[in-house]
This record gives C-alpha cells, structure tokens and sequence, in this order.
C-alpha cells in the first residue's frame, strides 16, 4: 500500500488533467457533494433527462496491453512503468487456484482509481 501511494502521488497529477470535468468519482477535491451541486445546476437550466448506464464488470476486461500503451504515452519511466506493471499482474487467489490476470485493474486498491 505504501509503494502504491507513492506511485500514486507521482502519477496523478499527470493523469488528473486528462480527466473530464464532470467526472466526480474517486477525484481529489471532488466529492458527492460536487456531483450532487453539478446535478442540481443542471436541473435549474431546465435539462430534466438522466440516461443511467452501468457497463457490467467493465473494469474486469480492461486489457493490461492497451492500459499500458496509454500509460506509456505519458510516463516515460521504465522502473514507474513496470512498478505499474506489477501493480496490475498481481496474482489472484480464486479459492485455491491462483493465476496472473492478463486483463481488468484490481478493486479496490490505492492505485484502483486512477
């Protein structure tokens, strides 16, 4: 955990400026209160339509391959790059079969958010 907030202090900056502004979750300085003030500013300008989608274990298919080359193309560090790597091959116990995801971020952690 502690090498994950480390790596997490240097790469979210770099990330966060990418990220679209009316994205709320799991952002620094913006909670529900901000999605809640975002939704009612919307609301007093007259847009009263909500489209709801939830992609089902999206984070789940995510392919390590392609993550990658996104985070390549802005992290030029190959010790941060295979720290990250590592981050996301991490074996899974599932019962007593452990096996290396080659696909999906894990949940939960303190990197899972970025």
């Amino acid at each position: 955990r502690i090498v994950q907030a480390a790596v997490k202090m240097v790469i979210e900056p770099i990330f966060e400026k990418e990220f679209l502004p009316m994205s709320y979750g799991f952002r620094p300085n913006r909670g529900c209160k901000d999605a809640l003030r975002e939704v009612d500013g919307h609301i007093k300008a007259g847009n009263t339509f909500v489209v709801d989608a939830d992609l089902k274990s999206y984070f789940d298919t995510i392919p390590h391959d392609r993550l990658m080359e996104q985070v390549e193309q802005r992290i030029s560090d190959g010790e941060l790059l295979n720290v990250i790597r590592l981050f996301l091959q991490q074996e899974v116990m599932d019962g007593l079969e452990r096996w290396t995801p080659t696909g999906g971020t894990p949940q939960g952690a303190v990197l899972s958010p970025l």
